[in-house]
C-alpha cells in the first residue's frame, strides 16, 4: 500500500528527514510518535501530497483521506457548531466505505471524551482492511489500534526538574496531615448544577485524578480550588461550600493551555518555584509524547500533593493514587488505581446513579 524509500526533505535550511525508508501494508494500523519538530505530521503531509520530498521514492497504492484537529475547530464541510466533537467525527469517517482507503490521523483524540476515544478505537479495530497511520501522543489510543509504532527522531528529553516546598510534619499522633478540606461545594451554569454536594478531605502526599464525563465540571472544580487558595476566598467562587487549605501549604496553580510553548511556559515557572501541592488542569493537552513521559516521571517522584484532570489514561495510571468522579451530582471518590477504580463494580453502580438526571 504504501512504500517510502530514501526519503529526504529539507524546508529551507533545515533538514527533516534524511534517507527515511517506510512500507506499510494493507490494513495495518501504524502509530507515528516522537517529539516537537521531528516531522510527524510533515511525514503525513508529504503521503497526502501536500508536501514533495527533496528527494526519494514515495509509493502509494489507494486513495488518501487525511482527518486532523481542526476537524474539530473549523472543518470546511463541517461548520454546524451544535454539532459535538465526535459527531463531526463520525461523519467524517463513517462516510469512507472503500477499503482501497488509507487514512491518515493527526491527533484524532484531542478535545474528545473518552466515549468518543471508545468510539474511535472500536471504528478502526473493526475495519480490518482500513489502513491507517495516526501521528498521537495519546499512549493508550495507539496501544489499542496500532499494530506498530514508529519513533521519529532521537532526541532525549530529560525529567522536569520540580522543586517541592517543605512537607508539612506528621501530627503529633504520626497520622498523615490534611492539606485541603472542601465541604458541600455548588456551582451553577444558567441555573444548572455543573457540580454539587461536592466534599472531600485530601491529605499530603495523595495524587488526585479528577475523571468522568462532567468535563466542564472537573475544570470547574479545579479553578475553584485554585481562586479559594489564590484570593484567600473559601468560596471559590461557589455558590455554596466552603474550601480550607492547611497551613503551611503552597500552591501552584497551573491553567489550561492550549500551545506547546503555553505549557512549556508554564513548567518553566514550576521548576523555579517552590510548591508542596500542585493543581493542573490538562497538562498533557499540548505536549508531544516525550515530554509528556518526561513530566510524568517528575510528578512520580514529586513528593507533595497533586489534583489533576488530564484525558491522557496512561498519565492518570502512572501518577494518581486516588481517583475522584466529579459528576454533576456530587462525587464517587476512591482510594485506588485507576485501573481498580474502572473496573470495581461498587464504583459503577454509583456512578451510572450520580448521572441519572
Amino acid at each position: 500500500m504504501i512504500a517510502i524509500k530514501n526519503l529526504d526533505l529539507k524546508l529551507g535550511r533545515r533538514e527533516i528527514f534524511s534517507g527515511f525508508n517506510l512500507e506499510i501494508g494493507r490494513g495495518e494500523k501504524v502509530g507515528i510518535i516522537g517529539g516537537e519538530g521531528v516531522g510527524k505530521s510533515t511525514l503525513l503531509d508529504i503521503l497526502a501530497g501536500k508536501i514533495v520530498q527533496t528527494a526519494g521514492e514515495v509509493k502509494i497504492s489507494g486513495e488518501v483521506h487525511s482527518v486532523d484537529g481542526s476537524v474539530y475547530a473549523d472543518f470546511s464541510e463541517l461548520r454546524m457548531a451544535e454539532m459535538s466533537a465526535i459527531e463531526k467525527l463520525k461523519r467524517v469517517l463513517n462516510e469512507l466505505k472503500d477499503d482501497e482507503i488509507i487514512l491518515l490521523l493527526d491527533e484524532p483524540t484531542k478535545n474528545l471524551e473518552s466515549d468518543g476515544v471508545e468510539w474511535l478505537i472500536n471504528f478502526l479495530c473493526e475495519r480490518e482492511n482500513l489502513t491507517t497511520i495516526i501521528v498521537s501522543s495519546d499512549r493508550y489510543f495507539l496501544k489499542e489500534t496500532c499494530g506498530r509504532t514508529i519513533h521519529l527522531g532521537d532526541e532525549k528529553v530529560e525529567p522536569l526538574k520540580i522543586n517541592c516546598a517543605e512537607l508539612l510534619p506528621l501530627t503529633p499522633s504520626g497520622a498523615v496531615p490534611v492539606v485541603l478540606e472542601a465541604n458541600s461545594l455548588l456551582k451553577n451554569r444558567d441555573g444548572e448544577p455543573i457540580f454539587k454536594d461536592v466534599g472531600f478531605t485530601i491529605r499530603q502526599g495523595q495524587k488526585v485524578a479528577f475523571v468522568g464525563k462532567n468535563e466542564q465540571g472537573k475544570s470547574k472544580l479545579l479553578k475553584s480550588l485554585a481562586m479559594a487558595y489564590q484570593n484567600n476566598d473559601e468560596t471559590g467562587g461557589c455558590l455554596r461550600g466552603k474550601i480550607k487549605f492547611s497551613d503551611g501549604v503552597k500552591v501552584f496553580s497551573m491553567p489550561r493551555v492550549y500551545t506547546g510553548a503555553a505549557a512549556k511556559g508554564e513548567f518553566e515557572k514550576l521548576a523555579f518555584g517552590a510548591a508542596n501541592f500542585l493543581l493542573l488542569d490538562n497538562p498533557t493537552a499540548c505536549l508531544d509524547l516525550p515530554t509528556i513521559e518526561a513530566l510524568e516521571k517528575s510528578l512520580v517522584e514529586f513528593p507533595g500533593t497533586i489534583i489533576f484532570v488530564d484525558e491522557d489514561r496512561e498519565f492518570i495510571r502512572a501518577i494518581a493514587n486516588r481517583i475522584m468522579d466529579i459528576t454533576p451530582q456530587g462525587t464517587v471518590d476512591r482510594i485506588a488505581s485507576y485501573d481498580d477504580f474502572l473496573a470495581n463494580e461498587t464504583v459503577k453502580l454509583q456512578i451510572k446513579e450520580k448521572y441519572k438526571v
